[in-house]
């Protein structure tokens, strides 16, 4: 069961339940955190469409939100553990308004590179908090199997983590939509973050989903024509190679990558996902098609 306080009250839209230290950070006044080393003062940027709007520090956070203990199945450990957490839909209401959901997609910036998107719809279907630090121990910090072996990874300053105890389908979905080391967050449209990711017009039903369900697994580490993620290679170098393209080399890569690189650092393709094989094919139907489609023919394109 959950253990967590009553709910402040952030809903308002038109900042009546905001403190005056919060309404000050966005507009701009941003104060000093709170005495308590660098995590304390580790600022969340907010941003709409690329333009930062707000800065907020953890000491703004934790006065306005009331960290409270949250439970949940952690992905990468597998194992049910506990942090210290604010409702990520309230941080949101107060610093966009409620028109957040209104927008298709929230793009998250983590320090390590990593640059996942999560529908908007997401959010307002399932429950998401913005984790801050552990609840049952000091270290900010999860265990890993990265690259062959187990790991300790620092996730701060911020994490993000659902509600999956008893919703099945984001236990189903793993680590999709968990980002650790989160230090920007933005509301932007699929489109405009990722033009040149887009599939050709015209193109095929499988190529379209593929494109979604890159953007999904795919894109917060890897890049097409300079678009996503900067962990993994850029999967659109060159048009000319084929390398990357090959279908067999792909559907063994999504799949089981250890197979091709023992000490990889990417994880194979959830294996709880739902449709796990068409999602797969869907997958290399994109990248077949993104194969002969360079960014300098986009920009050039009418």
């Amino acid at each position: 069961m959950w253990s967590m306080r009553p709910e402040p009250s952030h809903r308002t839209g038109d900042g009546s339940g905001r403190s005056l230290l919060l309404a000050l950070a966005i507009v701009g006044i941003l104060l000093p955190g709170k005495p308590g080393g660098a995590a304390e003062g580790q600022g969340l940027r907010f941003s709409r469409r690329g333009v930062q709007v707000s800065e907020l520090s953890r000491s703004i956070l934790a006065e306005d939100f009331t960290p409270r203990p949250v439970r949940v199945f952690e992905p990468y450990e597998k194992r049910e553990v506990m942090f210290e957490a604010v409702p990520l839909a309230d941080v949101l209401d107060a610093v966009y308004s409620p028109s957040w959901r209104d927008e298709k997609k929230i793009p998250f910036t983590c320090s390590d590179g990593y640059q996942p998107t999560v529908p908007a719809e997401r959010l307002e279907d399932h429950r998401a908090w913005l984790a801050m630090g552990r609840a049952d121990r000091d270290a900010f910090t999860i265990e890993k199997r990265e690259s062959g072996e187990q790991k300790t990874i620092d996730v701060g300053p911020y994490y993000v983590v659902w509600e999956n105890l008893s919703d099945e389908q984001i236990r189903q979905e793993g680590d999709y939509g968990w980002p650790y080391q989160v230090v920007a967050i933005d509301l932007i449209a699929s489109r405009d973050r990722f033009p040149h990711m887009v599939p050709p017009a015209g193109a095929s039903e499988a190529v379209l989903r593929g494109f979604g369900a890159f953007r999904v697994h795919c894109s917060k580490c890897h890049k097409v024509n300079g678009d996503g993620g900067t962990i993994g290679p850029e999967l659109n170098p060159d048009p000319t190679s084929g390398e990357y393209y090959d279908p067999a080399f792909l559907r063994t890569w999504i799949v089981e990558p250890a197979r091709i690189r023992p000490k990889t650092r990417m994880p194979a393709l959830n294996p709880a996902l739902p449709n796990r094989a068409a999602v797969v094919a869907d997958l290399v139907a994109y990248l077949e098609a993104m194969a002969g489609v360079s960014r300098a023919s986009q920009e050039v394109a009418p």
